[in-house]
């Protein structure tokens, strides 16, 4: 007879989360990602195994199988808005932003918390037939804006963040959504794109002992990466896999990212990407806490241009669709691949 910490793990490993009338259906076995028939995307490499890492292409690439820490500046972290500017009463929006298209959007499912969120104004719930789902959520980047940080320089705040909770953490998860460009998106030096997080999580050039984040990111070009925080590293976050794939624009792109927590006190975390099914990128020996309480708690909803300068606002008013978003936890606590 199972006891309660077996039967609890069993409920657990059969849990798959799709936010209501969005996921797609992701069964427990097989654990990868399935295709969903969308084109390739770029050069996508297709061996299962991590390619060598690639040359450096501009005076800013940094050896994408390596973890290192690009000095980039910072976007706004959760605790960028200690001094107030961000921060509202429990339960209401910031600065006026409105939550009710974000949380008609994810349902009940998913727990919203105002900690760190902003532009949520800037980001809509449309029914579109076209969308993997039958309805997506549109946010807007204006002309001239990127992350809050550049008004501090005359730029305009753009895109959408907030911290989405799910009911239950878990040891390892996979995250899958997609995400459309508009016809012609100009990528610009690049911006930020949901991840999961956990913890304390860990952007805007803190680094949290208790807590990560592993948000996508698009470069320059639509070359497509890993933007990680991990408690034990300094400065900006960790660019991983840069260049393994490319986003396209004007089409749906599946992405998906599983993250298998280390053992606290080991570096053997692992983060792995599919993109429209296919494995693109996978890395091993990660820390993403040094102790056990820190678990995958949800998603890191994240999206603007930046970057925290002027260099990196967007060219002309913009938009990102996404959709069809799905959660998993995986069996292992260890290192993993399909």
């Amino acid at each position: 007879m199972m006891g309660p910490h077996s039967t609890a793990a069993a409920l657990l490993t059969a849990f798959a989360l799709l936010v209501p009338g969005q996921g797609i259906a992701v069964a427990a076995s097989p654990p990868v990602p399935p295709p969903v028939g969308a084109p390739p995307v770029g050069a996508a490499p297709t061996a299962a195994a991590p390619p060598a890492a690639d040359a450096p292409t501009a005076a800013d690439e940094i050896d994408d199988t390596s973890g290192a820490v690009e000095d980039v500046p910072p976007d706004p972290g959760p605790f960028a808005a200690a001094d107030g500017a961000l921060d509202a009463a429990p339960g209401r929006p910031s600065r006026g932003d409105k939550v009710g298209d974000l949380t008609n959007f994810f349902g009940r499912t998913l727990i919203w918390t105002d900690h760190g969120s902003f532009g949520l104004d800037r980001a809509r719930s449309i029914r579109d037939p076209s969308a993997p789902s039958g309805r997506l959520l549109r946010v807007t980047y204006p002309a001239g804006s990127a992350s809050p940080t550049v008004t501090r320089d005359g730029g305009k705040a753009g895109g959408a963040q907030s911290y989405l909770h799910l009911p239950h953490s878990a040891e390892a998860m996979t995250l899958t959504y997609s995400v459309r460009f508009q016809p012609g998106f100009r990528f610009v030096k690049g911006g930020k794109l949901p991840g999961l997080f956990g913890g304390d999580a860990g952007s805007g050039g803190r680094h949290e002992s208790a807590g990560f984040s592993t948000r996508f990111m698009w470069r320059a070009g639509g070359a497509g990466e890993v933007y990680a925080y991990f408690p034990n590293a300094k400065g900006y976050g960790a660019s991983l896999g840069r260049g393994r794939w490319r986003f396209t624009t004007g089409r749906w792109v599946r992405i998906a990212q599983r993250v298998v927590l280390n053992t606290p006190g080991r570096n053997n975390g692992t983060i792995t990407v599919w993109v429209n099914g296919r494995l693109v990128f996978t890395q091993g020996g990660l820390t993403y806490r040094n102790k056990g309480n820190v678990q995958v708690d949800g998603l890191f909803f994240s999206t603007f241009f930046g970057g925290g300068d002027k260099s990196w606002v967007s060219p002309s008013n913009q938009y990102a669709d996404f959709a069809g978003f799905s959660f998993l936890p995986a069996r292992s606590t260890g290192p993993r691949r399909p």
